[in-house]
């Protein structure tokens, strides 16, 4: 008895011990201040909120226009409670893919448009430190606006057919999301002489990757029939695995497979050419990539502030 309330003892200091060495950041506590100080954090949050719930409000009188349908065919409702659920999920997506980046992209660079970067590598404050301050801000705010949205997201359990499954792991997609965008922007801003460049850079990569998607299905409609059956099957796997990287393709698709094959973890459907191979789902190659995508950045970011600028 004594040796458990030890162990709860222990964990309850170790997590005190975090959350101080957190807060003991200056950079985390000026961003944050300076963020929800102002009024540009709660306009943003504001509009972001709105323009949920304006496509919560327009896709049900869409859906639910045509007077010949019952609005109380439990069928329907759960149908419109899954679309409802879906494009706000996908919504977030991409709102996450244009603010993230915009937090960040000046959080290094901007310390070398205003000549102060030399003044923070001569501090006591580390490069490890100033790279986890100026992302954890970011990230903060980000994680606010997807738990602000939640309460408006899970309106569609009212109408059905979204189960706590479905809102466990799209909150998980939506939060790798929202760091990897932030480490993206942070990452072209270590190395980045101004502000601009930096921007550019992240939102190139993000239109390139949706533009290699784009490539890779039309790629996979030009494939040979009459290939060999192991090439086949590996080509198919590759370009599952490639697909899962993308965000909005992962979150249909694992979607699909949960509603069709009541599977959270592995489908063996034919989708992409393979003979009932078993493949993980979506989501699961989805999250794990970019967790070590975004471990990567962070690494590359924290060597870039370290070096000299040249």
């Amino acid at each position: 008895m004594e040796s458990s309330t030890v162990t709860v003892q222990e964990k309850s200091t170790a997590r005190r011990n975090f959350l101080s060495r957190m807060m003991d950041n200056p950079v985390i506590t000026k961003e944050l201040k300076g963020r929800m100080r102002g009024r540009q954090g709660f306009v943003m949050i504001g509009s972001y909120l709105a323009l949920i719930s304006f496509f919560i409000i327009f896709i049900y009188l869409l859906l639910t226009v045509d007077g010949s349908v019952s609005n109380s065919n439990p069928s329907f409702l759960q149908t419109i409670g899954k679309v409802i659920f879906s494009t706000v999920v996908l919504l977030e997506l991409l709102m996450l893919g244009f603010i993230g980046p915009a937090l960040t992209a000046g959080a290094i660079s901007s310390e070398r448009e205003r000549k102060t970067i030399d003044l923070l590598r001569t501090s006591l404050l580390s490069a490890r430190a100033l790279v986890f301050g100026k992302l954890s801000s970011a990230v903060v705010f980000l994680l606010l606006l997807i738990f602000t949205a939640i309460p408006v997201q899970s309106l569609a359990f009212f109408l059905g057919g979204v189960g706590m499954a479905e809102m466990i792991i799209s909150t998980l997609m939506l939060v790798v999301s929202a760091i990897f965008f932030c480490t993206l922007g942070l990452f072209f801003s270590s190395f980045s002489q101004r502000t601009l460049m930096a921007t550019v850079f992240s939102y190139s990569s993000i239109l390139l990757s949706f533009i290699m998607f784009i490539f890779l299905l039309f790629s996979i409609s030009i494939l040979d029939s009459s290939s060999a059956f192991l090439v086949k099957n590996a080509m198919a796997i590759v370009t599952w695995f490639l697909f899962s990287t993308n965000p909005f393709f992962a979150a249909v698709m694992s979607e699909t497979i949960l509603i069709d094959e009541q599977s959270l973890f592995i489908t063996t459907n034919n989708i992409i050419g393979t003979s009932s191979i078993p493949l993980p789902s979506p989501w699961i190659i989805y999250v794990a990539f970019y967790i070590i995508l975004t471990i990567l950045l962070i690494s590359l970011s924290v060597y870039f502030v370290k070096r000299p600028d040249r």
